[in-house]
Order: structure tokens, then sequence, then C-alpha cells
């Protein structure tokens, strides 16, 4: 399985391999093309697929051997959870270029494996990567040969698109989950900042957020309004809220991760980043580092949040954040 890949660093890292599957799973993965699938169209000029869940008519034995091979293949700590989608594209369509970053929840790698039998370069349906969102430069292509597979980690740059097919294009897609971005973490993260109130917030942070939204713009600030929310709602003190603000807004340092309250400010700037804007994976390695041994502190609901968004963490570093109460607050 995905034996011999070649792995590619440009425009952003990804591997191909072919072939992909032995011929008994190429077998069964041809076949489900064949049954009355429940397949959901969509339509328009950028994204002109059909497709169907087909997870379930996959042996588990299968999807776990398949993330096993995707850890090692990309370097990431993947789950076991696999979504597999059948995709068919009509002659004439094609796929628009485009990131499929992954958001709070979604899947952070993404396997692609071609069906296409007797394939020819007049029949189109390349797959190509792109080292921007213009698409003016194809960096990569990979043609839709049989049993060949394309796989990537998704991030802000990883622009691929697919150009217009001429027959039948018959592709199934795995997505894989990052340990650290998992349904667990977007329901935490919908919940910290569920219906936010910033006139909530400590009144000492009012001269800041003065300062701050007449000189910066508004996602900026309410980036920060975010971070000052989630140290409220983890019960930090007011001066921590107030410190976690003055980084976010750069009217001041944040403090280094060996201290607790550098912890928690930036373990609030990720819950805010998560929320606002997307699972940034080298944000998160970057973090997972800081986090190797955090300071001992009693902070319940920001260790529960901490174990969730880095599961890594051994046991008794995640309760070293739930651990005695500091009496200087």
């Amino acid at each position: 399985m995905l034996a011999n890949p070649i792995h590619h660093e440009h425009p952003y890292p990804f591997f191909s391999v072919e072939p992909a599957f032995s011929t008994i799973d190429c077998a069964h993965l041809e076949g489900i093309f064949e049954q009355d699938l429940p397949w959901l169209a969509h339509g328009g000029s950028f994204y002109e697929v059909r497709n169907c869940d087909a997870t379930d008519r996959l042996a588990p034995e299968f999807l776990a051997a398949l993330a096993r091979r995707m850890r090692t293949l990309t370097g990431l700590p993947l789950t076991d959870r696999i979504a597999a989608t059948a995709q068919t594209m009509a002659p004439g369509a094609r796929i628009g270029v485009h990131t499929d970053r992954p958001l709070v929840g979604w899947e952070a790698a993404r396997l692609v494996v071609q069906f296409n039998r007797g394939w020819q370069p007049a029949d189109g349906g390349l797959l190509q990567a792109h080292d921007d969102e213009a698409g003016t430069r194809v960096c990569a292509s990979a043609p839709p040969r049989f049993n060949s597979a394309f796989g990537f980690g998704m991030h802000q740059g990883s622009y691929h698109s697919v150009t217009e097919t001429t027959r039948p294009r018959r592709t199934f897609v795995f997505n894989f989950w990052h340990a650290g971005n998992s349904q667990e973490l977007a329901d935490a993260v919908k919940t910290l900042f569920a219906a936010m109130q910033f006139g909530a917030l400590p009144g000492l942070l009012d001269p800041d957020r003065v300062a701050a939204e007449e000189s910066l713009p508004e996602e900026q600030t309410y980036r920060a309004l975010a971070v000052a929310t989630a140290l409220q709602r983890w019960g930090l003190p007011e001066a921590v809220i107030r410190g976690g603000y003055r980084a976010a807004t750069g009217l001041q340092a944040a403090p280094a991760t060996d201290c607790a309250d550098g912890v928690a400010i930036a373990l609030a700037q990720w819950a805010a980043q998560l929320y606002v804007e997307d699972f940034d994976l080298t944000q998160w390695q970057r973090l997972s580092l800081a986090l190797a041994a955090p300071p001992a502190t009693h902070r319940s609901p920001l260790a529960a949040f901490s174990q969730i968004a880095f599961p890594g963490l051994r046991p008794m570093e995640v309760e070293a954040l739930a651990g005695p109460a500091r009496r200087r607050h």
C-alpha cells in the first residue's frame, strides 16, 4: 500500500505513488463506482463534480492500514479517522484553483487516488499544484492514470486545481484528521466563544481598547478581544486578561511560555486563531513544543482546552496545568 512514494517539496510538500493499492483493493474501490450511490452534484464554474461518502463501504482494516501509512508518509500525527469520498467528473467539467485550508475540526491531509483506465493525455483531468491563488503557474502536474495517487497536507498555501476533462473521470478522495484538530476541539472552541459580550470584559482594558481601535484594523482588534474573552472565561486574573489583549494588539510583547501567564496567553491566542481563522500547522507545532513542560498552576478550564488542542502532552504535563492553585492572585 502506497509503496515507493516520490516526495516533492515545491510548491508545497506532497508525494506521488504509482501504483497506489493492490489489485484486490483496486477491484473493490473500482467496483464501488458501479453501485447505486446517493451522489451529490456540485454545479457551477468552479467545482463541477459529483461526490458520495463511501467510507462505510470500505473495510475497517483497510482504512486503519491506510491511516498508519499516511502518518508515515506525511510525518503528521494523524488520527484513525478517515472520510472516503467517491468522486466523478463529467466531460467538460473542471475544478478551479483553491486551497482546502483546514478550519477548526476539519481534515488536515488528503490522498487522491485515480481510477481511470486507459487514460490518454487528450483526456484532460490533470491534478495541478500551484504556488499562489491566481494559479498562473503550474508547479507540478499529476495525470489521472489508473491507480496513481497524490497525497499532501492541507494548509493555507496548498493551492491545486483539476483541468477540464474530455471523458468521465473517477477518483477516490481520502481525508485525514490531525490529532490536534479534532471535532472535540471544534466543539470546545465554539463553546468557549459562544455569545461573546465584549462589554463584560474588565474595565481595566478600556484605555487599551480605545488606543487599539483608533489605530489598528478591525480584524486585529476583534482577535484581541477574542483572546481576552478566552482568558476571562478560563478564570484568569484581570492583569493576565489585559496582558493577553495587549500582546494580541502589539501594545506589549507576550510573556514567554516558561511562566504560567505566558502559557495562558499563548493558549488564548491559539484559541482565537482557531475561532477567527483556521488551523495553522506551523503554529500548532511551535506551541506544542513550548508546552512540552508547562508550569504548575491551577487553571482547570485552561488545562481541559490544552489537553484537547495538544493531545500529545503527557498526562503529568496536563496535570501540571490543573495543579495546585496559585495563591498570589
